[in-house]
């Protein structure tokens, strides 16, 4: 039996806000969350509660390093020496790995252990590895954990169990729903953000054309025409301008009859605030398979649950924190702790070191945390100093500011007081 909307809207009686990339998203109680893998230059994914079985991990890369070896001529490979060597990263127990999929350069992996999760960026075709290396070591020095139900106060862009405050130049990420209570339904949200050209030929509209034409030129014009479309148009929601097209599609051969949704905006050019914007929701969904069930809500249901979803997305922002739950302080501020010290007291904690680092210097820990690495100016040879390549991976002491208490009632201000809203780019704060 179908449910109506009166069923979508009771399931919507308790919300929570999520974060995913520099957004988030208002879902009911018992939602099931699934974060795509994130592309922040680099693909990343994370491996949940594996941080224990970390060398077969290592172990399986490796043996596919040996197999892409296969498909590589002699003088390629001797082109690509480093194909399955490991080394060390700048934190505890984190590790790159070489690999090549292809002639054109390294795949590297590196493999980041932080609490109980294994967090993987991957890259290929790079041929500048010390550059890329240094790169994936700073990414590495800035991850920290994040609790799904977290909403972060800082900037910055939340991944599967983790959170980074950086800036790359591709940024991706796909976040999913699923339902309990309609179990065919499916809600998928893609991001990317632009460079130097909009991807308008995705649209709804020029799409459904060409299906029309293709259906039209294949004999199944009778079919299309079946197709009820609910609601059809343009839409603004929060800073994008796009279209949405809302249709029923029919039964064919073995697929049941289904709900098809989807609004596209195209987005800006180089804004990570104003991406490219691509959501669905399809029903009579069984496993992965699109039309294999009939679908559990009406057409009424089916856009009121689209209805209550969409306008909670947007950009985050600092009064989105979710309020923490920490214990009692157990360490007074101004407490010193150095590089690969597990942290005693959530909270903002300051890099003490003089020189300039990459990175923010005031940063949120959690208690259990191995205080990272950074990377710092000066201590280098005359050649590197000549070149500009100043920066080397150093151990540092970390002292803390603020207890995680604090953390609502502070995380509009950076280290300086200064309203995160003045202090950050666009009209966002994520």
């Amino acid at each position: 039996m179908e449910k109506s909307t009166d069923d979508v809207v009771a399931i919507f009686d308790k919300t929570n806000l999520v974060c995913f990339g520099r957004f988030v998203i208002a879902v009911p109680d018992g939602a099931i969350i699934e974060h795509g893998a994130a592309e922040l230059d680099g693909r990343f994914s994370v491996y949940r509660d594996q941080v224990s079985v970390i060398d077969n991990v290592i172990a399986s890369r490796l043996i596919e390093t040996e197999k892409e070896k296969e498909y590589l001529a002699d003088d390629e490979i001797s082109e690509l020496p480093l194909i399955g060597k490991v080394i060390d990263g700048m934190l505890p127990n984190q590790k790159l790995i070489f690999g090549a999929r292809g002639s054109l350069g390294y795949t590297i992996h590196s493999y980041i252990p932080l609490g109980g999760n294994i967090f993987v960026l991957e890259v290929d075709n790079e041929l500048q590895k010390e550059k890329r290396i240094k790169e994936m070591n700073r990414i590495a020095s800035l991850l920290r954990l994040r609790d799904d139900s977290e909403v972060p106060a800082e900037p910055g862009f939340c991944v599967d169990g983790g959170f980074l405050d950086i800036e790359p130049e591709y940024e991706n990420t796909a976040f999913g729903l699923r339902f309990k209570e309609f179990p065919d339904v499916r809600f998928s949200i893609e991001m990317r953000k632009n460079l130097e050209y909009l991807r308008d030929s995705s649209s709804p509209s020029k799409l459904r054309e060409n299906a029309r034409e293709r259906a039209t030129a294949s004999q199944l014009a009778t079919f299309f025409s079946r197709i009820t479309t609910l609601r059809e148009g343009r839409r603004q929601l929060d800073g994008w301008e796009g279209e949405e097209i809302l249709t029923r599609r029919p039964a064919y051969k073995d697929d049941t009859d289904a709900h098809e949704f989807r609004f596209f905006s195209v987005g800006k050019k180089q804004d990570a605030l104003h991406p490219l914007l691509d959501i669905r929701m399809h029903t009579g969904v069984d496993g992965n398979a699109k039309a294999r069930v009939k679908p559990s809500l009406t057409n009424e249901a089916a856009v009121a649950l689209w209805d209550k979803l969409l306008p909670t997305i947007r950009v985050r922002r600092p009064s989105d924190a979710s309020p923490p739950i920490h214990p009692a302080p157990t360490a007074p501020l101004e407490s010193i702790v150095r590089s690969g010290d597990t942290c005693p007291q959530s909270g903002w904690w300051k890099c003490a070191d003089k020189r300039k680092i990459d990175g923010a210097r005031r940063r949120t820990f959690k208690a259990g945390e191995k205080f990272p690495l950074v990377l710092a100016n000066g201590g280098v040879g005359l050649w590197r100093t000549l070149i500009g390549d100043t920066l080397q991976i150093a151990k540092v002491e970390w002292k803390l500011t603020e207890h995680a208490q604090s953390y609502a009632s502070s995380a509009d201000k950076n280290e300086h007081g200064v309203s995160q809203t003045d202090s950050n780019t666009k009209d966002g704060n994520a």
